[in-house]
């Protein structure tokens, strides 16, 4: 008799779900012509195919949005950078607008910003100062790395303080191979390392490199990406990953994080070849949306 359970968790405050945020490309202004829905084609640089709507973990995101609407020009700009700090249980309605003579220029309009009923928001606490492990940084200071100097030994630690020195130096060729490369290697990495709490150093060490730069740097680089994106490059980046291959290094920075409450748990990232190839194709398609070869 599982439904009195199922309807017993509706009910009762007792059966709380983590909180979330929602990305809603799919509710478009119908009495606006000009006004069309969204597709999220990426978030924080992996991939989404294009969905509509999309839950997401509170705090800062860089989404990618593709206009539905047409274009006239195939120079025309079909996806645009939308910087969102999402507030835990908020839905978050974007879209689309397009000029009433000019249909090739848009701009993204939010919509509306609304509270998800079915969603429960952590209790508050006060504000803790972060303090960044020497794990989670650099040994040494790190120059932009271009995507010719990017290795399978080269960590996040390194790609992510990487990436914030070429967009410093305005590389944004370099930022973007970086950037794809450090997610997918932080992505491994989460799955040769079974302790979540442990994957919460990847935050940490964007907070000490990408997140120092100012509001004008990130929005830069983030319109780069966004043009890099709508330009039809997600194989090109897919194919250079490939070519570089799965990290072979020793994921110590995120076997060191292990915070207080952490229940810990004996492993080993010495995997098998066969083991490593499986966990790299799932980073690909699963993390990076790619074809595989």
């Amino acid at each position: 008799m599982k439904l009195p359970l199922i309807i017993g968790c509706l009910i009762l405050a007792g059966c709380k779900s983590t909180p979330y945020a929602m990305i809603d490309g799919s509710q478009s202004k119908v009495s606006d012509a000009d006004n069309y829905n969204v597709e999220i084609v990426a978030i924080d640089g992996a991939f989404q195919s294009g969905k509509l709507t999309k839950n997401i973990k509170p705090g800062y995101h860089t989404v990618h949005l593709s206009t539905t609407g047409p274009l006239r020009s195939r120079k025309a700009t079909s996806t645009l950078v939308y910087p969102l700090v999402a507030k835990e249980c908020m839905r978050y309605v974007v879209t689309a607008q397009h000029g009433p003579s000019n249909k090739d220029a848009w701009e993204i309009r939010v919509l509306d910003e609304r509270l998800i009923p079915t969603c429960t928001p952590s209790p508050v606490e006060p504000e803790q100062v972060v303090v960044i492990p020497n794990y989670a940084k650099p040994s040494s200071e790190v120059s932009c790395l271009t995507a010719n100097e990017l290795t399978q030994q080269t960590t996040p630690v390194v790609l992510l303080n990487s990436v914030a020195a070429c967009i410093k130096s305005q590389d944004y060729d370099s930022a973007i191979s970086g950037y794809f490369l450090a997610g997918a290697y932080a992505y491994f990495d989460t799955l040769r390392v079974p302790n979540k709490p442990s994957h919460e150093v990847v935050e940490l060490i964007k907070k000490d490199s990408i997140w120092t730069l100012s509001a004008l740097e990130q929005q830069h680089f983030e319109q780069k990406l966004a043009e890099y994106l709508g330009s039809e490059q997600k194989q090109t980046a897919c194919s250079w990953v490939i070519s570089v291959g799965e990290p072979d290094y020793a994921p110590l920075y995120m076997q060191q994080h292990q915070p207080n409450d952490a229940v810990i748990t004996e492993t080993t990232t010495e995997l098998p070849a066969e083991i490593k190839d499986t966990l790299f194709k799932a980073t690909l398609t699963d993390y990076l949306g790619c074809p595989l070869p």
